[in-house]
């Protein structure tokens, strides 16, 4: 016990070679904030910048499926489906998107809270599939995705600006 005593004593005192100063530390100057009414610098400014990220999951297709998938028990034998493209509003809210499917080679599906489908096609030299593993969207001041105006940003890397929406409706296949 009296061992610990003396080497916390050698670790907590000054060294016997280090003399001591004799001058006191610089006092602290108070700053106060101004009073109401008082003439104010121009230096009292406070900038606040958000910034919000919204993140798309991709959800498979056949273009995007690349892990091999467990064989199901009963597998229904489903027809597939047509779809015919129609106009679309030119805006969509970003938190209506639930997720995105890679399936056109300069387009991208995005499937809304509405259970609908909107393909997106991308501007000159994108690429749908370089969107496979979903992409990223930055918060606009109206909350909406809109055509012409904003980017996409795949986690590939590429960034691509939305040229137009179109509405996908399936269609009814006639098996004549």
């Amino acid at each position: 016990m009296l061992t610990a005593a003396a080497l916390l004593a050698m670790i907590w005192g000054p060294a016997a070679d280090t003399p001591m100063s004799s001058t006191s530390p610089e006092s602290l100057t108070p700053i106060s904030i101004p009073a109401p009414g008082e003439a104010t610098a121009g230096f009292w400014q406070v900038v606040i910048e958000q910034q919000l990220i919204i993140r798309v999951p991709a959800q498979r297709s056949s273009l995007n499926n690349f892990s091999a998938s467990p064989a199901p028990e009963v597998r229904l034998r489903q027809a597939p489906v047509e779809w015919k493209e129609k106009k679309a509003p030119k805006c969509v809210a970003m938190r209506n998107i639930l997720g995105m499917q890679a399936t056109e080679r300069d387009s991208i599906d995005l499937i809304t809270r509405q259970k609908q489908r909107l393909r997106a096609q991308l501007n000159r030299g994108c690429r749908g599939l370089d969107f496979y593993a979903g992409f990223y969207m930055q918060g606009t001041k109206d909350g909406q995705l809109c055509e012409d105006r904003d980017e996409i940003h795949a986690r590939t890397g590429a960034k691509c600006q939305i040229e137009k929406f179109r509405l996908m409706v399936p269609v009814a296949r006639d098996d004549d």
